[in-house]
């Protein structure tokens, strides 16, 4: 049963940012298998029902979901070896993360989150998306809206610099113009990942997440 993380989880993350190196890991790879993959892979098993409650196509092999740790360099500027954080992430099988519409926990050095979206600018998923809300856009406010979900999350996505769409009711315009889309919760507060109650804060917010997924994706 998950318990929670430990304080070792970030001390981890902490080290091998600053000795980002194949030294590093080797000396330490017990230590982050037992401080950060075995919790996260227990975490992933006991929020894998939410996240099908969402979607039920989702990929749910825990090494799918969890994040690797050596990252891949080949077509990066960014040659960092190994991440310094780690993130649970749901998706359908196929296509590259960037690609994908993903539901989301993430654990970092000074905060934690969870949330759904894009991996930065996505115009073949907006494409697909805006539609849906031009379609049914006072149902898609009513979602967005509510409050226990608008208290919890933020809408986040690059913005065109002058607005693409305009011709629709103003409230959804925030939403269509733009380049990619997400609602997102972070907290600072790292002690809330340091007990089993992270695991139903997370259940939780996949539960208020679902409704807007299934809009978003066409599956309601």
């Amino acid at each position: 049963m998950f318990q929670g993380l430990n304080e070792d989880t970030y001390q981890f993350f902490w080290e091998i940012a600053f000795n980002n190196e194949q030294s590093f890991y080797e000396a330490n790879k017990d230590r982050y298998k037992k401080n950060v993959y075995e919790p996260l892979k227990q975490l992933t098993m006991e929020i894998t029902p939410a996240a099908q409650e969402i979607d039920p196509e989702f990929n749910i092999r825990p090494s799918s979901v969890i994040s690797r740790l050596r990252r891949d360099t080949r077509y990066s500027h960014d040659k960092t070896m190994y991440r310094d954080h780690a993130w649970l992430g749901f998706r359908r099988p196929g296509g590259m993360l960037s690609e994908s519409f993903v539901v989301y926990a993430e654990f970092e050095r000074e905060g934690y989150g969870y949330g759904m979206g894009m991996y930065g600018s996505n115009p073949a998923l907006m494409r697909e998306i805006r539609p849906r809300i031009l379609a049914r856009p006072q149902k898609f406010l009513t979602l967005v809206n509510d409050p226990a979900f608008a208290k919890r999350f933020t809408a986040m996505g690059d913005e065109f610099k002058r607005p693409r769409f305009t011709d629709a009711p103003e409230g959804v315009l925030p939403y269509l113009n733009r380049k990619g889309l997400s609602f997102c919760f972070s907290s600072p507060n790292l002690k809330n990942t340091l007990s089993p109650q992270i695991r139903d804060e997370i259940i939780e917010g996949f539960n208020l997440l679902k409704p807007v997924y299934r809009f978003m994706m066409g599956l309601d």
